[in-house]
């Protein structure tokens, strides 16, 4: 009876976080936004408030699902994620909750968002004055990455393009390479594990386990992109023999965990 009961609250609990995920968007849209546009500041300050305003929203949101159970949080040299700039973070993909966990642990991070979201009311807004990068067009992908890593912004990038399947190898796209290669700038890796698994792909919200989930984020020390690939080879092979190495480093970083 207490587990069925402890079941059902947490999957009334997970409704309501989605609802508040998704009306949150809208509501700081229409309130909170708007103060913040009236504000002086330079477009990159007025990103950065908007990129404050997201943090903290989903520090609460985070903070929700631990204070009710729903969730633990596990976090393992977070310290190097607070503290970085100008540095690409490449993270796995195994949840629908990855990007605000990470998000939550970075209040000045950009991100690159699947081009579907600049047409969902509930966000679109936001994510265009917070200076989020568009994933519509691979080779303007690469260049707006590269531009904000110019400009001292840290870029969360999930090389799988999509939330991996659970029990299936990675398999990274060539776009993060790209990116890393480009740039020059420092990989910092990122392992992501939700056990048991929850909101994989293909799930929906109500599909949830038996038991609380721990979520555990697990940041590395930088790579260089010439540490792991010939850098006089041509781009496009350079690219591959990276992208090789990355599934294979996270493939084998993630089951020493």
């Amino acid at each position: 009876m207490i587990a069925a009961t402890n079941y059902y609250w947490r999957l009334a609990v997970t409704g309501a976080c989605f609802l508040v995920f998704s009306l949150g968007g809208l509501v700081v849209s229409a309130t909170l936004f708007p103060t913040l546009s009236l504000l002086r500041g330079s477009a990159r300050r007025r990103e950065q408030r908007v990129r404050w305003m997201i943090c903290n929203f989903f520090v609460l949101l985070v903070g929700l699902l631990r204070l009710t159970g729903v969730m633990r949080l596990q976090t393992s040299g977070v310290e190097r994620l607070q503290k970085a700039t100008a540095v690409l973070v490449l993270a796995n993909h195994p949840s629908y909750i990855d990007v605000v966990v990470l998000l939550s642990l970075m209040p000045q991070a950009t991100c690159v968002v699947k081009a579907g979201l600049w047409a969902n009311p509930f966000f679109s807004r936001l994510i265009s004055a917070a200076g989020y990068i568009r994933n519509s067009d691979p080779e303007g992908v690469i260049d707006d990455c590269d531009r904000a890593l110019d400009a001292g912004n840290t870029v969360i990038v999930f090389p799988e393009g999509t939330r991996s399947t659970p029990k299936e190898p990675l398999k990274f796209l060539r776009g993060a390479a790209h990116i890393a290669l480009k740039s020059g700038r420092p990989i910092v890796p990122v392992l992501l594990q939700c056990q048991p698994p929850t909101l994989t792909k293909g799930s929906r919200w109500y599909q949830i386990p038996a038991r609380p989930f721990l979520f555990s984020v697990t940041v590395r020390g930088e790579l260089r992109p010439e540490s792991l690939t010939d850098l006089h080879k041509p781009s496009v092979i350079a690219a591959r023999r990276l992208t090789h190495a990355l599934e294979g480093y996270f493939s084998e970083e993630l089951k020493a965990l």
